[in-house]
């Protein structure tokens, strides 16, 4: 698997991207969390070959991105996207966004449908009664001492081991203060019905998933064409922690087959 990393316009920025190019396939927008960067798709890009090509951008802000004083709400972002769409993809374009990535996702399949043919939110903080939490330690812990930030996210996430919490630190403090700080004051988008095709992959709460089980059941019947899977014992961060069980349902979702989807 061969990748490029290049520069693209965004909404008065510029977007750093990555982008699986060989093997040649079509490609899929993968939206990242608060905080980190496309560079999280990267283990995970394999298990959608060959049938789709992951192209990650680093949100504003974020990663190696530009990181403009202001401009962080969900449209922002998505502005940004629409920009890169139309410079660089041929739409209309499949879209998976993670968490703030799902808000970015939502918000641009509401403005500009046309450019996107279909949306899968990984467990996007759509439930008041969940959400948040998380988001306010790591904001805090960006600025503690060397090894809080690391400790913590090791903790939360054993089976990552210390190389990706400390990856995953390094991501944390090179954001702007400013999208930790939008999306603790954002409050729960109100879903409107959408004209693409939805799937949600809800994360286990028990977990640490941010989204309860009344809570997707009601953005499920809100966004109306929609569907719902739940993957227990799936952390937040759901495509790292159960891969094969996302890319699995990703694909079938996108029309493939399960003889053509693998299991690895």
């Amino acid at each position: 698997m061969q990748w490029r990393e290049y520069s693209a316009p965004g909404r008065g920025v510029r977007l750093h991207v990555r982008r699986v190019v060989d093997p040649a396939a079509p490609p899929v927008l993968c939206l990242h969390g608060l905080g980190v960067g496309g560079i999280v798709f990267q283990n995970f890009a394999r298990r959608l070959l060959p049938h789709l090509a992951i192209v990650a951008p680093d949100l504003r802000g974020h990663g190696q991105s530009d990181t403009p004083p202001s401009g962080y709400a969900p449209r922002d972002y998505a502005l940004d996207m629409v920009e890169l769409i139309e410079a660089d993809l041929v739409p209309p374009v499949p879209v998976v966004g993670h968490s703030l990535g799902a808000f970015v996702g939502l918000q641009l399949a509401e403005i500009r449908p046309d450019l996107v043919s279909w949306l899968v939110l990984l467990d996007p903080p759509l439930d008041p009664e969940l959400r948040g939490t998380e988001v306010r330690e790591v904001s805090q812990l960006r600025h503690a001492a060397p090894g809080d930030l690391e400790a913590h996210l090791l903790e939360r996430n054993p089976g990552g081991g210390q190389l990706l919490a400390d990856i995953l630190a390094r991501l944390f403090r090179q954001a702007s203060d400013a999208a930790f700080e939008v999306m603790l004051a954002l409050p729960t988008p109100t879903l409107r019905r959408l004209e693409v095709p939805v799937l949600v992959l809800q994360a286990d709460p028990a977990h640490g998933g941010v989204l309860g089980d009344a809570a997707a059941q009601n953005a499920v019947k809100a966004l109306g064409n929609a569907r719902l899977i739940k993957i227990d014992g799936a952390s937040h961060a759901l495509h790292a922690s159960h891969p094969a069980e996302v890319a699995r349902a990703i694909l079938q979702f996108a029309g493939y087959a399960s003889s053509e989807v693998s299991s690895r």
